[in-house]
C-alpha cells in the first residue's frame, strides 16, 4: 500500500483521512443535490471515491484539492443522471427521471420544476455543469470553481454564463408550452 505514517498509518489511510474524510458529508450532499435520490447519490458517492481514490497523486498535488475533490464530485453524479437517461431511453421510457412528492401541489410543481432543472444540468457540456452546480447549487467561490476546473477565474466566469445561458435554452425547451395568463397550463 503506501508508506506507513508517524503514527504507522498507511500512506493511503493518510490520503483518505486528509482529503476524503473531511469532505464526504459535503460530497454526499453535493450528489444528492444533484441527482435528488437517496440511492443514486449514494452511487455517485461511490463513483467519485473510486475516481478520486484512482488520481489520489493528482489530487494530493493540486492547489485546492477540495475543489477538485467536489468537481469529480459533481461530474460523477452527473454521469449517474446520464445513465439513467439511456437506460431510461433504451428501455422507451420518459427521458425526465421519476421524482418522489412528499407533499400536495405546491411540493409536486417545485420538485417538478427541480427535476426539469436537474435534468437541464446533466445536459450541459462537463465544465458548465460542473461550473454551473458549483456556482448556483454550492454557491462557491469564481475563484474555487477557476481552480476546480484548473483554469482562470475569467474562464470560470465565462463557463458559468455560458452554463446559465444554455440552462436557460434548455429548460425552455423542457418546460409546459401552453402556460396561459394565470399560470394555469
Amino acid at each position: 500500500m503506501g508508506l506507513p505514517g508517524a503514527d504507522g498509518a498507511s500512506g493511503d489511510d493518510v490520503f483518505y483521512d486528509t482529503y476524503l474524510a473531511p469532505l464526504e458529508t459535503r460530497m454526499l450532499r453535493t450528489a444528492w443535490r444533484i441527482t435528488r435520490d437517496r440511492d443514486r447519490a449514494h452511487d455517485a458517492l461511490q463513483d467519485a471515491m473510486a475516481r478520486i481514490w484512482k488520481h489520489r497523486e493528482r489530487v494530493r498535488c493540486h492547489p485546492n484539492p477540495a475543489a477538485l475533490v467536489l468537481r469529480i464530485t459533481i461530474q460523477a453524479a452527473i454521469d449517474v443522471l446520464r445513465r439513467e437517461r439511456r437506460r431510461r431511453r433504451a428501455e422507451g421510457t420518459a427521458t425526465l427521471s421519476s421524482w418522489r412528492a412528499t407533499s400536495p401541489t405546491a411540493a409536486a410543481e417545485r420538485t417538478e420544476a427541480q427535476a426539469m432543472v436537474l435534468e437541464a444540468v446533466a445536459q450541459l457540456p462537463r465544465k458548465q455543469a460542473v461550473a454551473v452546480t458549483l456556482r448556483v447549487l454550492e454557491d462557491e467561490r469564481y475563484e474555487t470553481i477557476a481552480a476546480a476546473l484548473g483554469c482562470a477565474e475569467a474562464t470560470a466566469r465565462v463557463h458559468v454564463l455560458r452554463g446559465r445561458e444554455k440552462l436557460k435554452y434548455l429548460l425552455h425547451a423542457l418546460a409546459p408550452v401552453s402556460r396561459a395568463a394565470g399560470g394555469e397550463p
